[in-house]
């Protein structure tokens, strides 16, 4: 439930450089509960590969259960307006083209937002989120970070696509620090829905036209082979919120249907048996959306390995409780770990959610690590009120400042009741 992102061109300016290996003001380390042990995120590492038991739990290498708490960095590599500092726009794609159509040229439009992406997220920021006791980010990215609008790698060779550039050094930061990566692909080629979240408003093409499933499968491969081996990748997540519509409009089948299952059910096959076919040790996680009930026995796919995902909005206990009973349920019944990849459930009963989360075993990455416009009170842990770049007015020179080092964590201020939370409900990280 959120919004757009960042395009092609953009991409390839985040060429600057970055690194492979497989803030705002610092706090300190949590106090540690004694009782319970908890183990710092900064003393997993060197991180163990992770990968699901018989019986649906979380393990490392060492055979002792993980459980992934953390955030999301929403916002960085796909641009959502309603949180982001963009005016003008409600989506990446249109954000692109509103500055084509003014003249800015294809250099200029990388360099505005390869500044955004640089000073959006920075290792202090992992380093941050390692001192509160955080051990994964999940990282929402679109298929314009690899590939243009024609749906063309920008560069066959990982070492000068952009996407893999910016991928590579949030990878790297996250190992430095024991944190693990959740690669969440919530832009997909065409559209996996009609709402704004996924970078194309209203077309939720993915489904019908071959050409998109064919780059998805493409990128996913060439993602499976780019990080095969690497430990810190925590799961590759399918596509975010796919039949995210609201039944009205071409292509608009409403999420539950019957048509919005099978389409979502035949492209999470295609992919991870594309994924497979390179690499059979990454997790890969899949959504119900919006109920765990939609997913089906993993087994009637051959699947293994394999995390469902609930995203939980829902604001009142009875809600919030049924919802974690629907995720107990499937790991009982089909082996399959339990994961709510986004959530906000309000400022009445987040403790709530939190320690039910806790209480049934789940792991959880909360929406989202920072936002930078008002009035979004909970909705981060890290908010500041900057100036909006206006896309329609202002100058190159203006927007290259907006997006600049007023982005950086360091002027952002911490929400001290989400840190409080985090603090409070991400301490237990892996089971004793």
């Amino acid at each position: 439930m959120k919004s757009i992102r960042i395009i092609c061109a953009m991409l390839a300016l985040f060429c600057l450089g970055s690194l492979v290996s497989c803030h705002t003001e610092t706090v300190g380390l949590p106090e540690e509960n004694p009782e319970k042990q908890p183990i710092p995120a900064a003393d997993l590492a060197p991180l163990e590969r992770l990968s699901v038991s018989g019986t649906g739990r979380l393990i490392n290498e060492s055979k002792k259960e993980v459980l992934l708490h953390g955030v999301n960095l929403g916002g960085w590599l796909l641009q959502e307006t309603w949180m982001c500092p963009v005016a003008g726009s409600e989506s990446n794609s249109e954000s692109i083209r509103t500055l084509e159509e003014r003249g800015f040229s294809e250099q200029q439009i990388r360099s505005l937002f390869q500044s955004y992406a640089d000073h959006w997220i920075t290792e202090k920021d992992l380093e941050y989120l390692a001192s509160l006791g955080v051990n994964c980010v999940r990282v929402p990215f679109w298929y314009r970070n690899f590939m243009d609008e024609d749906l063309r790698f920008y560069s066959e060779n990982d070492a000068e696509n952009p996407g893999f550039l910016l991928l590579d050094r949030l990878v790297a930061w996250a190992e430095r620090y024991g944190i693990y990566v959740i690669l969440d692909m919530h832009g997909c080629p065409g559209g996996q829905s009609t709402n704004h979240s996924c970078g194309i408003i209203g077309e939720n093409r993915l489904y019908t036209e071959e050409k998109y499933s064919d780059a998805m499968e493409r990128l996913w491969t060439r993602i499976a082979q780019h990080y095969r081996g690497c430990k810190t990748i925590a799961a590759y997540d399918i596509m975010n919120e796919p039949m995210n519509n609201d039944g009205s409009g071409e292509n608009s089948w409403r999420a539950g249907s019957s048509t919005a299952i099978d389409y979502t059910l035949m492209i999470y096959d295609r992919m991870i048996r594309a994924i497979r076919a390179v690499d059979f040790e990454p997790i890969v996680t899949i959504e119900g959306v919006w109920s765990a009930y939609l997913l089906p026995d993993p087994k009637e796919y051959g699947w293994e390995n394999v995390m469902y995902q609930l995203h939980l909005y829902d604001t009142s206990v009875e809600s919030i409780n049924y919802r974690i009973y629907e995720l107990k349920t499937v790991r009982e019944r089909y082996g399959v770990a339990a994961y709510v990849g986004e959530f906000n459930n309000g400022d009445v009963n987040q403790e709530h959610a939190y320690q039910a989360y806790l209480d049934a075993d789940l792991s959880f990455t909360m929406w989202t690590y920072k936002v930078a416009k008002d009035h979004l009170g909970n909705w981060g842990l890290l908010s500041a009120v900057v100036p909006e770049a206006d896309l329609k007015n202002d100058s190159y020179e203006t927007l290259l400042e907006k997006w600049g080092e007023n982005l950086e964590s360091e002027s952002f201020t911490v929400n001290p009741t989400v840190e409080n939370w985090i603090k409070t409900y991400m301490k237990t990280l892996m089971k004793q």
